[in-house]
Parts: C-alpha cells; sequence; structure tokens
C-alpha cells in the first residue's frame, strides 16, 4: 500500500515539474506584431504581397524555435496614421484571430511600425506643399504612440519614411528628423530606412516605390542589431 501512495507521489510530483518546466518554456518564447501599411506588408511592384522584414523577423525566431506567435493582421495596403490611430481608440478586432488590437499589442514582446510612405506617395500625386501633412502625421504618431504606451512597455520599432513617387529624399529627412525625437521621447528604436532605400539594386521596377525582398532581408537584419 505505502509503494502504491510512493508511486502515485512519484507520479504527481513528476507531472507539477513537468508542467512547470512547460509552462516556463512557453513564457520565453516571442510574440511579434507588425502594423502598418503596404511597407509591413511587403508589397510588391506587382500588386503581390511578398516577404517583408517582419516576415523574416519572425522566420528568424521561428527557426530559433523561440517564437510563439507572429501577427500582422493591422499591416494593410495603404493604411494612413489617422486610420491607424481610428483602429486603435475603437480597440477593433482583428478579422482573423478575432481579438483586439489593443490586446495583441499588450501581448506582443515586439512591436513594428512601418507607416507613413503609401500616404505621402499618394499625397505627392496631389500636391507639393507637405507642410501642413507633415504637421498633421507627426501630430498622430506622437498620439499613437501615447496611446501604445499607456498599456505597453515593451520593444517598438519605428520604420522611417523613404522617397516614394513624387515625396522627395528633402521631405523625407524633415519628416525622419521628427520620427527619430519621437522614438526618443517614447523609449522606442528607431530604423532609418533611408539608406537602403537609395540603393538601385534593391527595386524591381524604376517606376515603382516597393522595395525587394534583398532589401527587406537587410532591414530584417538591421532590426536584429537594434533588438541585440
Amino acid at each position: 500500500m505505502k509503494r502504491r501512495y510512493k508511486l502515485l507521489l512519484i507520479i504527481i510530483i513528476g507531472s507539477i515539474i513537468t508542467f512547470f518546466i512547460s509552462t516556463q518554456h512557453k513564457n520565453t518564447k516571442i510574440n511579434i506584431m507588425a502594423i502598418g501599411d503596404s511597407i509591413s506588408l511587403g508589397m510588391t511592384p506587382y500588386n503581390v504581397i511578398g516577404p517583408s522584414f517582419n516576415d523574416y523577423l519572425a522566420e528568424y525566431y521561428e527557426k530559433n524555435n523561440n517564437l510563439n506567435y507572429f501577427n500582422k493582421e493591422f499591416s494593410i495596403g495603404y493604411l494612413t496614421i489617422d486610420k491607424l490611430n481610428d483602429y486603435l481608440e475603437k480597440n477593433e478586432v482583428g478579422k482573423t484571430s478575432k481579438i483586439p488590437i489593443k490586446q495583441l499589442i499588450e501581448k506582443s514582446n515586439i512591436l513594428t511600425i512601418a507607416i507613413g510612405v503609401d500616404e505621402f506617395a499618394n499625397l505627392s500625386l496631389r500636391t507639393n506643399d507637405f507642410k501642413e501633412y507633415q504637421d498633421n502625421f507627426i501630430n498622430e504618431y506622437k498620439k499613437l504612440l501615447t496611446n501604445i504606451r499607456s498599456f505597453y512597455d515593451k520593444d517598438i520599432i519605428i520604420m522611417g519614411l523613404y522617397p516614394a513617387l513624387k515625396f522627395s529624399k528633402n521631405d523625407t529627412l524633415n519628416i525622419n528628423s521628427k520620427l527619430q525625437k519621437i522614438a526618443d521621447m517614447y523609449n522606442a528604436k528607431y530604423m532609418d530606412l533611408l539608406p537602403i532605400s537609395l540603393n538601385e539594386k534593391y527595386y524591381l521596377q524604376k517606376n515603382s516605390y516597393y522595395m525587394s525582398y534583398e532589401a527587406h532581408q537587410v532591414i530584417f537584419k538591421n532590426i536584429l542589431k537594434l533588438l541585440s
């Protein structure tokens, strides 16, 4: 009888230890969330979504058995900063996960934000005076990060803008300098995409501002450096 009790006790203790180890291992895995426009999504000149720097980042952690989940439901082609703030304020639910955006962000360990290139590329077809739009963009970006930082204290990576269509290098530099300051203000990391974007080899078509998978690989490697 005593032997049976001892065996049962060993089984129970073993189960508790196994559960504890598996739970601890699961908790060490990384959750990644990517929000933004077509750049975040990995759009190509052929109107087909390709691998983005976000995908390469998720793949890296998955290969090392360190990825819990990767969510890019709020990476949407031509998404504007105003619309993104609207999603956050309304706590929009993801179409696939059915989980509110704030909950998805809160559970993530790494949050990448790549927004603005689509927006300014489209604006450049209608105007060459971006002063008013730049001010609104920066104000909305501050609003976005203020909201996120009210419930999220982990890694945020802000992707800078780059020239697109008639949106010039000078205009890009003006906005990026402000984005860098915003990153510091909100304890976020800033990724400068401008040097990569100026290299012609990273484009599949000259009339498109969507960079190739090779460029996205370079961006991914730079993100790893930031995170380390």
